[in-house]
């Protein structure tokens, strides 16, 4: 995201200490920072970058970064859920009305979102569980999945017991698990949506109605044919 766009969108939340607004400069300032944070992390880890890193590559001093932000993990966590939140915006623009159909385009492009920055997806993918909440992951799911499953509940195409918000975070925690293994080299690039499919019909198939049922079915049988082939 170019670093006016980025500083456009962290401007929609964030204020000084006594609430007002930030100044374009200041806001310039938190998109450099926010920016520099991803990159660093990205090429070397979280546990190898340090806050005097962080300031140096951001051109702002040590203080400044903890007056701003506090720690180094929320600095990181901030322009983590940055992120996402610019990725969960980009997804909702054109999403289909019908449900099942738009729980696979999250999925789809969810994945198209990690393979596209594959060094930071694979340095943060061991943080996600631990810090789904301050890395806004958590209402990543509940804006978009649970959205999706709320629209397929009123189709009727799921159980009427069934709990969206548990089935939501249900979902988060095998996404994150198919990520991590693709972040260890144990799921390849090219494999990586298909099991990230896989995992949402397996959470998706026990809770859908006998004629999604069927079909769901089906797809898992199609998926898991198509990655044994690829393995073989």
């Amino acid at each position: 995201m170019p670093q006016s766009a980025l500083a456009r969108k962290i401007g929609e939340f964030a204020t000084d200490r006594l609430g007002r607004k930030l100044s374009e400069n200041r806001l310039i300032r938190r998109a450099k920072i926010m920016q520099a944070t991803l990159n660093l992390i990205a090429s070397r880890g979280y546990d190898a970058v340090t806050v005097e890193e962080l300031a140096a590559a951001s051109e702002v001093s040590k203080k400044t970064l903890y007056d701003i932000y506090g720690s180094k993990q929320a600095v990181v966590a901030q322009a983590v859920a940055l992120r996402l939140d610019t990725v969960t915006d980009q997804i909702e623009r054109d999403l289909p009305q019908d449900g099942l159909e738009r729980l696979r385009s999250i999925v789809r492009q969810t994945c198209a979102a990690v393979l596209d920055t594959p060094q930071l997806s694979r340095a943060l993918a061991p943080m996600l569980v631990g810090s789904a909440q301050e890395f806004h992951l958590t209402a990543f799911f509940e804006r978009l999945h649970r959205n999706a499953l709320e629209t397929m509940k009123r189709e009727r195409l799921l159980h009427s017991w069934v709990d969206i918000e548990f089935t939501a975070r249900s979902m988060m925690f095998d996404q994150v698990s198919v990520q991590n293994l693709w972040a260890g080299m144990n799921i390849a690039d090219g494999e990586y949506e298909d099991f990230a499919m896989l995992d949402t019909y397996r959470v998706l198939t026990p809770l859908a109605k006998v004629s999604l049922r069927k079909d769901l079915v089906e797809e898992v049988r199609l998926l898991q044919n198509r990655l044994r082939d690829r393995r073989s």
